[in-house]
């Protein structure tokens, strides 16, 4: 690519199929940031009523639990695979939890990841196919939906993940190793930041749990007691390959915010912002700081665009990159010297469909660009 070259990217802000689940999901949102959660269902002939000799917090884990569960399903995806040279059918499970009349179920990216059929167990043992809608793998947060919505089905509330403190009980439910509705009480262990941000303004925070999960609890809700989901369980740290007190939950407001693309651009692109030094250090260049893209999201702005991420994993300053990818230096009139520069950008641009944006090449070549959304 010629120095200072600008390119001119058709792309879409987004397509009109993704406007129209955009538009969905503000309803969805404005549901459930406004109404109340109507999930104290009984569940059926196996709820057993309640001892007087429970403590008050067996009691409140138990109410937790009676909350939730109606709106907590399990899923089960199949995709092709070819195993000993013949074509074969792998078959998963998964968590995840309705949050909208519509049937919308959030659940972990890497549960429904590469699937080619979808189905929903619900509590009433009845199975739904569903159709995939939004993925973010760096997040592990994924949207799908039934194909043919059943009216009244109970869905959970969404809590808001910024006002959880470290201490406070931490509730999981899910299907771990397909043992449906198996419910576990822990506490809130931490908060994790990890330096990286989704589309340059999203932090890729985690919240740490003791609260058991395993093997087929990804995709399932962590909630307050308030029987509000606060986290959707993604991950855990383990030796053995099973439950050892660290788990990882996607924050709540972390997928509000990828489910809503009201007043920012969608880049498609997960980074890390470097200061002076760490350029310095990383480059070897002179820059104030810049975003140094690690993955570009296929057939995403940033990917049509030529933009692209790291392939050289690599530690240093405390932490790990990956490293080979372009550098962001400035969005529109922002130098990328931190995350604020694309959240400036957002508010100076946001009226247009244009965002200019400067980069280096890996061949230190600098060039521009202009993000054209239609």
């Amino acid at each position: 690519m010629p120095r200072n070259a600008v390119i001119i990217v058709r792309l879409r802000k987004p397509s009109r199929t993704v406007n129209h689940l955009l538009l969905l999901l503000a309803g969805v949102l404005c549901v459930l940031v406004t109404a109340s959660c109507s999930t104290e269902v009984a569940a059926g002939s196996k709820e057993r009523a309640l001892p007087d000799y429970l403590t008050s917090e067996e009691s409140q884990s138990a109410r937790v639990y009676r909350k939730i569960l109606p709106a907590v399903v399990t899923i089960l995806t199949s995709q092709k695979a070819f195993q000993d040279g013949r074509e074969v059918q792998q078959k998963a499970v998964g968590s995840g939890v309705v949050i909208s009349p519509q049937c919308h179920v959030l659940t972990a990216a890497h549960v429904v990841s590469g699937a080619d059929e979808i189905l929903v167990k619900t509590q009433d043992e009845k199975l739904h196919p569903a159709e995939f809608l939004f993925s973010e793998a760096g997040a592990d947060i994924a949207l799908i939906r039934f194909i043919q919505p059943v009216p009244g089905l109970p869905h959970a509330e969404l809590g808001d993940s910024d006002q959880l403190v470290v201490g406070q009980a931490a509730y999981a439910i899910g299907s771990p190793y397909g043992l449906e509705n198996s419910f576990s009480v822990g506490h809130i262990s931490g908060f994790r930041d990890f330096g990286r941000f989704y589309d340059g303004t999203i932090p890729a925070t985690f919240i740490q749990t003791d609260a058991a999960i395993n093997v087929g609890n990804s995709g399932g809700p962590l909630l307050n007691s308030k029987g509000q989901v606060v986290g959707i369980a993604s991950r855990i740290l383990s030796v053995s390959g099973g439950f050892q007190g660290i788990g990882f939950v996607v924050p709540i407001n972390t997928a509000k915010a990828l489910l809503s693309f009201k007043d920012r651009f969608w880049l498609g692109i997960e980074g890390i912002y470097l200061n002076e030094e760490g350029v310095a250090r990383l480059l070897n260049r002179d820059l104030k700081g810049g975003l140094l893209i690690e993955r570009v999201a296929k057939g995403s702005p940033a990917d049509k665009a030529g933009l692209q991420g790291g392939s050289v994993q690599a530690r240093m300053l405390g932490r790990d990159f990956l490293l080979g990818g372009d550098l962001v230096i400035s969005f529109g009139e922002e130098e990328a010297c931190s995350s604020e520069c694309l959240v400036d950008a957002n508010k100076r641009f946001g009226a247009s469909d244009r965002l200019p944006v400067k980069f280096r090449l890996k061949k230190c070549l600098r060039a521009s660009l202009s993000l054209v959304f239609l």
